[in-house]
C-alpha cells in the first residue's frame, strides 16, 4: 500500500465468433483483424509482439507465464478461470518499469494505449498486481479473477474511460482489489458488477474524479469501498458510489508506511467533494478504529502545506446502513456541507443523521 492514502472498457474491437476451424496460429476476423491462438506453455508475449492493432490473442485453458507487456490495441481473451497466468522466468513488464505484474498495459502521458481488452482469465500470485494499466484510455478488464497478488488485484493509474466489469478480486494482500487513481478526470471510468473479497480495500478510488462504482459485492476486506483525497493538488471528487452491497468488511490490517491501521469499515470517504453515495446496502461492518463504521466521512490527508481538506458537499442518500459499529453513519468530515438524506439506519455520530427528510 505504498501510497494508498498519500497511487477503459472501451469499446474495444469485439471479435465476433472465433472461427472454429482456425489454424493453430491465427484465423481471420473479417479479413482485417486476426485471432492468434496461444496454447498452454507457449509465450503470450510473443503473440502480443507479432499481433497488429485490433487483433485478438486467444488463450486456451491451461497455464501461462505472466509478465505480459501490452502497448497497442489488442484483446487478450482466455477461456475462463482455467486460463491461468502465473509468475515465470521472463517479466516483460519490468521493461516498462512495472515489474511484478501479471499483465501490464503501459502508455506514456503523450501517447496513451487505447482500447485494450483483457477478459476471461486468471492472474494469480504476482508480486505486485494482477492487471495493471498506466496511461491508458478505454482499458477494459472483464470477467478476470485476480487472486493472491502482493499489492493490487486490478488497477488503472493516470487513465481515462476504463471499464472494470464482472471481475473477482480475492486476497490481494497489501492494497485494493480494484483501484482507480491519479487522474484529474477519469471521464466516467466504471467499476461495476465485481466481487471483491479479502483484500485490504475492496475498491479504492484515490486522487481521481468522475469514477462510477456501482453494483459491486464487497465483503471480508478491511475497508469495503474508499474514496480518498491523499493531499495531492486537485483532490478527489465528483465520484458516484451506487447500489453496492458492502457487508462485513471486518478484517484487520495493521498500520504500515503512511497508512493507518484499517478494519471494520463499509464505505469510507477520506476528504473529497461532490461525491454521491446512494442506494448502497452497508451491513455488519464492525470495528473499533477511528475509521470504523458503516459509512464514514473523515478529512483528507494533509497537503504539503500541512492543511487537510475537509470532506465537503457530498450527498449520502437512500442507503441501508444497519448493524455497523461503532455507528451506521459517521460525519467527522470537518465540514457542515455534507447532506445525509433518507438513509435507513439506527445509529450515527453525530446523532440525528438517520432522520428522514421530506
Amino acid at each position: 500500500m505504498k501510497r494508498v492514502f498519500a497511487a477503459s472498457v472501451g469499446t474495444a474491437v469485439a471479435v465476433t465468433g472465433f472461427a472454429s476451424m482456425a489454424p493453430a496460429s491465427q484465423a481471420a476476423d473479417g479479413g482485417r483483424h486476426h485471432v492468434h491462438v496461444v496454447k498452454p506453455g507457449h509465450s503470450i508475449q510473443r503473440a502480443v509482439d507479432h499481433a497488429r492493432p485490433g487483433d485478438t490473442i486467444l488463450l486456451k485453458a491451461g497455464r501461462y507465464e505472466g509478465g505480459v507487456l501490452v502497448r497497442k490495441r489488442l484483446t487478450i481473451r482466455g477461456e475462463g478461470n482455467r486460463t491461468i497466468l502465473r509468475p515465470g522466468r521472463h517479466d516483460h513488464c519490468a521493461k516498462a518499469k512495472a515489474p511484478g505484474m501479471g499483465i501490464c498495459v503501459v502508455g506514456t502521458p503523450r501517447h496513451k494505449v487505447h482500447g485494450v481488452t483483457i477478459r476471461n482469465l486468471t492472474v494469480w500470485g504476482f508480486k505486485n498486481t494482477g492487471v495493471y494499466g498506466m496511461h491508458t484510455d478505454r482499458l477494459s478488464v472483464l470477467a478476470v479473477l485476480a487472486k493472491n497478488n502482493g499489492e493490487y488485484g486490478i488497477t488503472e493509474f493516470r487513465s481515462t474511460r476504463g471499464r472494470f466489469l464482472w471481475n473477482w478480486t480475492i486476497d490481494n494482500r497489501e492494497d485494493a482489489g480494484l483501484y482507480v487513481g491519479d487522474t484529474p478526470d477519469a471521464r466516467g471510468t466504471v467499476v461495476a458488477g465485481n466481487h471483491s473479497l479479502g483484500n485490504t480495500l475492496g475498491v479504492l478510488v484515490r486522487h481521481a474524479h468522475h469514477v462510477v462504482v456501482r453494483d459491486n459485492e464487497v465483503a471480508g476486506n478491511c475497508v469495503g469501498i474508499a474514496l480518498v483525497d491523499d493531499g495531492q493538488v486537485g483532490g478527489q471528487g465528483h465520484n458516484a458510489v451506487w447500489k453496492n452491497k458492502v457487508v462485513k468488511n471486518n478484517r484487520t490490517c495493521e498500520a504500515h508506511e503512511d497508512v493507518p491501521a484499517l478494519g471494520g469499515t463499509g464505505i469510507l470517504l477520506i476528504g473529497g467533494e461532490h461525491n454521491t453515495i446512494a442506494k448502497n446496502v452497508v451491513k455488519g461492518n464492525r470495528g473499533a478504529l477511528p475509521s470504523s463504521g458503516g459509512i464514514v466521512l473523515l478529512p483528507g490527508e494533509p497537503q504539503r502545506n500541512g492543511h487537510a481538506r475537509p470532506a465537503r458537499y457530498n450527498l449520502i442518500e437512500d442507503n441501508v446502513a444497519l448493524r455497523n459499529a461503532p455507528f451506521d453513519l459517521v460525519d467527522r468530515s470537518g465540514s457542515r456541507t455534507n447532506r445525509f438524506r433518507d438513509n435507513k439506519c439506527r445509529t450515527s455520530d453525530p446523532r440525528h443523521l438517520c432522520r428522514h427528510h421530506h
